[in-house]
């Protein structure tokens, strides 16, 4: 009875802990290229097109950032919660 219950738990936290870093990741370089972004010139010859297109840019680059910490700190609490049911359980 317990072994498929916990079988079934330990899977969402390993999916969990795998989803975390992942996340991470992708917020912390998402918010890199924000910040890069945001500090555009346009005189600056590495970046190419108008300022609209920039801006367009940032912003799809925040959104992204903004769901990325969203699912970094959802997983981070399904993490925590599995782990205190599977203290409690076992």
């Amino acid at each position: 009875m317990f072994g498929t219950g916990m079988g079934a738990m330990v899977g969402l936290l390993v999916a969990a802990l795998v989803v975390v870093p992942v996340s991470f990741g992708v917020a912390a370089r998402a918010d890199t290229k924000v910040r890069r972004l945001s500090m555009f010139r346009p005189s600056d010859p590495y970046l190419r097109g108008s300022v609209a297109d920039v801006d367009e840019r940032c912003d799809r680059w925040r959104q992204l950032a903004t769901r990325a910490w969203l699912i970094c700190g959802g997983a981070s609490l399904v993490a925590v919660a599995v782990v205190g049911v599977l203290i409690c359980v076992g």
